[in-house]
């Protein structure tokens, strides 16, 4: 086989986190009992989201990320609800179900006895340790590497070097990152100079400078990968 190593990242790669996004906020808006209105996820999901683009470009750090989504949330539904409690109850919320990507936990189980695998997780560290510990995924990985642990973030080349100093430095060549984001997974594996699988769950198109080695609609393609000689295949 091609590869020495599997890096896997987790949500929306092997748990699904945008169901489990969906019933934590949707939860934690029932439990401080606000006023229910049907834009109030999309105004949530577009700061969220622009949060986390601000943490993976390093102008946030992860203890600012903590609240300060839930802080701008707020402001823009004007509630005067304590953004640190909402926030508290949101991460409890969002580990409290756990939400698998379509066969991923058995083919996690199955590549587990073919490949050394490795978790590699953009995450709070107290959300993604009980996530994680609910949903039975450790015993299939070498190491769990949390941003949040370690101080950086995918895509930065620190976040890898650390990686792959826990893993004693294998062949760039024969490492595998697979991911869904093109701004973290992708883009970290490419510029680090290891292969990238890119599980486009959308039907997105990839920046001409940000191409994936492989491009896959679903987990189970993933196989293909292990078996093809060629490159990107859709």
């Amino acid at each position: 086989m091609k590869y020495d190593w599997l890096l896997f990242d987790l949500d929306n790669t092997i748990l699904n986190f945008d169901k489990a996004m969906d019933y934590a906020f949707h939860k934690t808006i029932a439990d401080y009992e606000i006023p229910k209105k049907e834009n109030h996820f999309s105004i949530y999901h577009k700061i969220n989201k622009a949060c986390w683009a601000d943490l993976e470009k390093g102008i946030i750090t992860q203890d600012e990320l903590r609240t300060l989504r839930m802080k701008r949330f707020l402001i823009a539904i004007n509630s005067e609800v304590n953004p640190i409690g909402f926030s508290e109850t949101y991460h409890l919320n969002l580990s409290d179900k756990i939400f698998f990507m379509e066969n991923a936990k058995g083919l996690i189980e199955q590549w587990s006895q073919k490949f050394p695998m490795v978790l590699v997780t953009n995450g709070l560290k107290e959300i993604q340790r009980a996530r994680l510990a609910k949903s039975d995924l450790t015993k299939y990985f070498q190491h769990i590497v949390i941003s949040d642990e370690i101080g950086v973030a995918k895509p930065h080349a620190g976040f890898f070097d650390y990686v792959f100093e826990k893993i004693n430095f294998p062949n760039k060549e024969k490492t595998l990152i697979i991911g869904d984001s093109l701004s973290s997974d992708i883009r970290g594996g490419n510029d680090y100079g290891i292969d990238t699988c890119w599980l486009n769950l959308h039907g997105k198109v990839a920046l001409e400078d940000n191409q994936p080695t492989y491009e896959i609609k679903e987990l189970s393609e993933l196989e293909t990968v292990f078996s093809t000689r060629y490159l990107r295949f859709t």
